[in-house]
């Protein structure tokens, strides 16, 4: 299989195209590939182009598109992820691993027991690293739409803002979801704590905003684990 490099610029077959200079370091710096190489290049805005090395310069790498495919292997549900910031790598995992399960955007919050706290440009950088490590989770598990990594926002200011009809929060209920409603509805919302929780307050303000309860029994999943563990579940209710 090639290798596969997201370029956030237009591709046309037959069109020799010089790809970035960030991914031409990495195709002719760090992966030492040459002239003649095929791989896989793709934008973000859907499908994906087989090409070849046409020219590598100290500068930048050159390859020509020849077929494009509209395949985007995306999951049939539209999942936005909310998720509060995690220390360390413990959020890239989170983060890589929801992409590979197909999540469709990812929320990160300000929660009141949040282990981390960013403002300004630490959190400008922080962002960007995590839109790269979802890219990245992109190139490598074959999906061809990036999802967006958006944030930091407040738990109180996102829950009261427009979000889809079906609202699920990681935490044990009297009356928990029903995997029937994925059936019913095309895009939902999975909102995940932080590693000590929620508070009573957002809990309850959750529920007051429609959110439904979805746990896998009464264990208490890490905050990086409970994205991955409840977006696997639910494709497998789905069926897909």
């Amino acid at each position: 299989m090639s290798r596969r490099f997201f370029d956030d610029q237009d591709f046309h077959v037959g069109q020799a195209t010089e790809l970035s200079t960030s991914t031409s370091h990495h195709i002719g710096k760090v992966l030492r590939m040459a002239v003649a190489e095929e791989l896989v290049v793709f934008n973000g805005r859907g499908g994906e182009w087989s090409a070849r090395i046409t020219a590598i310069s100290k500068k930048a790498v050159t390859v020509e598109p020849l077929a494009f495919t509209e395949q985007n292997r995306s999951a049939p549900l539209a999942v936005t992820v909310a998720l509060p910031m995690i220390k360390g790598e413990r959020m890239d995992y989170a983060i890589q691993k929801a992409t590979e399960l197909g999540v469709s955007e990812l929320v990160i919050l300000d929660t009141e027991r949040c282990e981390v706290r960013l403002k300004g440009e630490r959190q400008d950088k922080k962002l960007s690293h995590w839109q790269q490590v979802a890219t990245s989770a992109c190139e490598q598990c074959g999906l061809n739409r990036v999802p967006t990594v958006r944030g930091v926002l407040n738990l109180r200011d996102w829950l009261s803002s427009d979000l889809p009809t079906l609202k699920l929060i990681a935490h044990p209920g009297e009356q928990p979801f029903s995997p029937a409603a994925l059936q019913e509805e095309k895009e939902l919302v999975l909102l995940t704590g932080p590693e000590g929780g929620f508070s009573d307050e957002e809990l309850q303000r959750a529920a007051d905003a429609g959110f439904v309860s979805f746990a896998l029994g009464n264990r208490v999943l890490r905050a990086e684990t409970a994205p991955v563990a409840l977006l696997a579940a639910l494709w497998a209710w789905h069926g897909h």
